[in-house]
This record gives structure tokens, C-alpha cells and sequence, in this order.
């Protein structure tokens, strides 16, 4: 179901059966807190809150709306253009060099409102980044503490009196 905030256009367009609107990803990568890559996935440039997404090829899979959620994210992004794969090679060196997280900003929006994000934009932080002759590939983490293990014991004073004054 849509959101509160949204406008009635991105309200109409999302309960309708058919619509000539179309939905847009905008990804946004970034090296220490810098933009190196904007894209759209779209066939044609797009100017959102006053920065110019390029067209590229790209899917992503965000979090679902339920409790349970990925835990992970995907991102995919077509190797049909070099310097794609230059910068996100060249900003991954430096990473690990520098000891410095590569983040992803997606949002949503309608074409027709590219202002106005239907979701998003939503940060993650890229990693286990791997690249083929037919596209790059990375993990999108919402917390890098997703992947750490932790206990799942609870500390309460009945179980851990030395826990607890």
C-alpha cells in the first residue's frame, strides 16, 4: 500500500490495474562520502533534485516491507560501458587501501515526478563487490551489522545475577 506522503498522481498510478507511468531507480554509488556514479534505469538522462543520473543498465533488490526483510540487498549493474567498471574498480582499491566503505544511495521515483521519491533514498554500504564480462555485482548492507553473529541468549538477573546490581 503507498504511502501517506505521496502524491495523488503516485497514489493513482500505484493502485490502478494499468498505467502509462514508469517507475525508476536512481542509484547513486559513493567513495568516501564523494558521488562517483549516478545512474537511472532508463534509456534516457534524468535530472532529480538538481543532479543528472546517466543511463545505465542496473537492478536492484531492496529490503521487503515485512518484519523478516533481506537481510542483504543485490545490486547488479550491466557491464556495457568500461568506465562503469573503471570507477567502481578504481573506488574498491582505494577502499581497501584506504580502509574506507563504498555507500549506495536508491530511491525510487515516477518519470513523470522525478522530484518527488516514492522510496528512498535508502543507504547501504556496498560490499563483496565482484565483476564478469557481462556485469557488476555487490551486496548492499542497510547495517553493516547485519552479517555479524551475536548471541542470542538474553541477559535477564535470574540467569546472570552478576549482570545486574
Amino acid at each position: 500500500m503507498p504511502r501517506d506522503d505521496l502524491s495523488p498522481a503516485a497514489k493513482e498510478a500505484m493502485t490502478s490495474s494499468e498505467t502509462a507511468e514508469v517507475l525508476l531507480h536512481l542509484l547513486t554509488i559513493y567513495y568516501d562520502e564523494e558521488p562517483i556514479l549516478r545512474v537511472v534505469d532508463d534509456l534516457q538522462e534524468i535530472v532529480s533534485c538538481g543532479e543528472h543520473y546517466v543511463p545505465c543498465g542496473f537492478s536492484v533488490l531492496l529490503p521487503d516491507q515485512t518484519g523478516d526483510g533481506n537481510k542483504t540487498c543485490r545490486l547488479q549493474i550491466d557491464n556495457t560501458d568500461i568506465s562503469v567498471y573503471r570507477e567502481i574498480k578504481k573506488a574498491a582499491g582505494r577502499s581497501i587501501a584506504d580502509k574506507k566503505q563504498i555507500t549506495c544511495d536508491v530511491g525510487v521515483i515516477m518519470a513523470s515526478e522525478s522530484d518527488n521519491y516514492i522510496e528512498g533514498p535508502l543507504h547501504f554500504v556496498l560490499r563483496n563487490i565482484t565483476a564478469t564480462s557481462q556485469s557488476v555485482t555487490g551486496e548492499l548492507y542497510d547495517l553493516y551489522m547485519h552479517d555479524r553473529k551475536f548471541t542470542g541468549f538474553t541477559y535477564n538477573p535470574e540467569d546472570f545475577p552478576g549482570l545486574f546490581w
